[in-house]
């Protein structure tokens, strides 16, 4: 196994979250909620953060670009922080649970970043 990174364990608890809470909705709200996305940009884009955020951030890694890495990991974090906002008014409590967890481990991600080396 390898090294679990601040940004991996966001990308695991985010994906994790939305899958859990998607399967709770009934067939019919799948359905609706799927429409919705498919018939919108903005969710469109708001999906699309994720995945723009890893390549984002394994290519930053590969090249050595400190910019890139960090681009990444705050479109990763967003999205994290959006996913917990969607599903405020149906699990309050989870909600507040991955909006806390997302925030700690982004102070992590960036705290190295600032400090003087």
């Amino acid at each position: 196994m390898g090294t679990v990174t601040a940004t991996g364990a966001i990308l695991f608890l985010t994906g994790w979250f939305a899958l859990v809470e998607f399967d709770s909705f009934p067939e019919s709200e799948r359905k609706q909620i799927l429409q919705k996305i498919k018939s919108s940009p903005a969710y469109i884009l708001l999906i699309a953060f994720m995945p723009i955020g890893v390549l984002l951030n394994v290519l930053g890694a590969m090249v050595g670009s400190v910019s890139m890495i960090m681009i990444g990991a705050f479109l990763i974090i967003l999205q994290g922080i959006m996913v917990s906002l969607l599903f405020w008014r149906r699990k309050r409590w989870k909600s507040i649970l991955l909006l806390t967890a997302i925030v700690l481990l982004g102070i992590f991600v960036f705290i190295p970043y600032f400090l003087p080396s």
